[in-house]
């Protein structure tokens, strides 16, 4: 689904010579919440899925924790303490309590929504946006539950588990496992061209993440692995650090999807292009 949406065209005179018009797709993170309070939609909010698609961003990069009763929901940070009027984590709480309690927006005033189900998400954003999701710790463990949620949903095509590369074994044995999962749904951060041949040769993942320094984004060695991903098939993902002359660099080397914290900021960019 990813690879024929309707993204954004980055085209340099370099690119243009290699391949007709590349798209380059957004995932907003969090769901881009840079006018939370002026739309009525905090971060990681199901008000917020309609914003993103507003917005024109391709995916909505989000994050999954485990409550203490064994439900799924969209928090980002270990404790919920920022995100909500409430205290505490989410795994030592139940549904219901995090249900009671209300979102922040990022000023810390208090709005009238609730923190969000996987199953809220999966329903509000079929058709809408593709969900890019980090399992935050323990989840994990949990991939076969959340799997049973997804296809629940019939969303197999609508998100995207972002993973480290270290936990590519305990993926390896889902799979074994016979736990279903998509091609193109796993999305795993790397580091070394050892690491792009592993996930090459035991996952079907289109996407992997290469990760990049924010003091240097575009430097020849991340340069140079982006190149090489590419060539080997796969699809490159990175953070939007630095500006646009990095950003340039990113685009010829092979990214095809910026995670970005000011999408609207890369948006922008993508469009002068």
């Amino acid at each position: 689904m990813i690879g024929t949406m309707i993204g954004l065209v980055a085209v340099t005179p370099s690119l243009v010579a290699e391949e007709p018009k590349p798209q380059v797709l957004i995932a907003a993170h969090r769901g881009g919440y840079e006018n939370d309070m002026e739309d009525e939609a905090p971060e990681n909010s199901v008000a917020n899925i309609r914003v993103c698609e507003k917005r024109g961003y391709q995916l909505y990069e989000t994050d999954i924790q485990r409550t203490k009763d064994g439900h799924f929901v969209i928090v980002h940070d270990p404790t919920i303490d920022r995100e909500t009027t409430g205290s505490g984590k989410v795994s030592e709480m139940t549904l219901a309590e995090v249900k009671a309690l209300h979102k922040r927006y990022r000023n810390g005033s208090v709005s009238e929504k609730s923190v969000a189900t996987l199953d809220e998400f999966l329903e509000e954003g079929k058709g809408r946006v593709v969900f890019k999701a980090d399992l935050k710790p323990g989840v994990s463990d949990h991939f076969e539950e959340i799997m049973e949620v997804v296809i629940k949903h019939d969303a197999m095509k609508g998100v995207i588990f972002r993973v480290p590369y270290r936990q590519a074994e305990q993926f390896a044995q889902f799979k074994a496992d016979g736990v279903p999962y998509a091609k193109g749904l796993l999305m795993f951060m790397v580091s070394s061209k050892a690491q792009v041949d592993d996930i090459k040769a035991i996952f079907e993942s289109r996407w992997i993440q290469i990760n990049v320094s924010r003091k240097d984004p575009s430097n020849a060695k991340t340069l140079e692995l982006i190149r090489y991903a590419t060539s080997q098939g796969m699809q490159v993902e990175t953070h939007a650090e630095g500006d646009a002359e990095d950003w340039i660099k990113l685009v010829e080397a092979g990214v095809r999807m910026f995670h970005a914290s000011g999408p609207s900021k890369v948006k922008a960019f993508l469009m002068d292009r």
